[in-house]
């Protein structure tokens, strides 16, 4: 938990191979908690979805729930059940992690690579059969604002609402990059 309202506690974890998706408020919370979920699914990546701790938890907002309809046609069965199999269980042991030379943790390590490759394209993926399904459109990188902005804001979390209010009462030149 960070009380100085930066991302210093969240940004620890980013060399822990987990991808790392950000909501900006409480309907974003709830709809990338579904997003995350099935992506982690469909790339074998673990993901880390968060949100500004204080700031959104504590918000009183309305929001739009996830069907279950919905959320069986983002995150079916069947991958559920792949997932659970390749999974540790003391009924097929297997060994994991055991002392390794630099050479052969190395290419453990590289093998993993085109998991990771893969794993932009399949999130923004499941954003757009998301927004197929419920109407609320997200990308990874979102940009609003003037298309010929001369200073430009790179936010994520619930900075990014109050940046883009704040921004359509702002003369033009500005822009907002808005990142998950």
């Amino acid at each position: 938990l960070s009380i100085f309202g930066d991302h210093s506690d969240v940004m620890s974890v980013r060399s822990t191979g987990f991808a790392m998706l950000s909501s900006h408020n409480v309907q974003q919370a709830h709809d990338m908690a579904a997003i995350a979920h099935a992506a982690t699914l469909r790339s074998r990546v673990p993901f880390l979805h968060f949100f500004d701790g204080f700031r959104t938890s504590h918000e009183e907002s309305r929001l739009i729930r996830i069907e279950d309809e919905v959320l069986r046609e983002m995150i079916p069965d069947s991958r559920v059940l792949e997932n659970r199999a390749r999974g540790m269980t003391p009924d097929n042991p297997t060994i994991r992690g055991t002392a390794q030379n630099p050479d052969v943790y190395f290419q453990g390590r590289e093998a993993a690579n085109p998991l990771y490759n893969q794993t932009p394209e399949i999130v923004q993926n499941v954003m757009d059969e998301f927004a197929k399904l419920t109407g609320r459109k997200y990308g990874l990188v979102e940009y609003v604002g003037d298309k010929n902005a001369e200073h430009v804001i790179v936010a994520m979390g619930s900075a990014v609402d109050t940046i883009e209010e704040t921004l359509a009462h702002l003369p033009s030149g500005l822009g907002l990059v808005k990142v998950h």
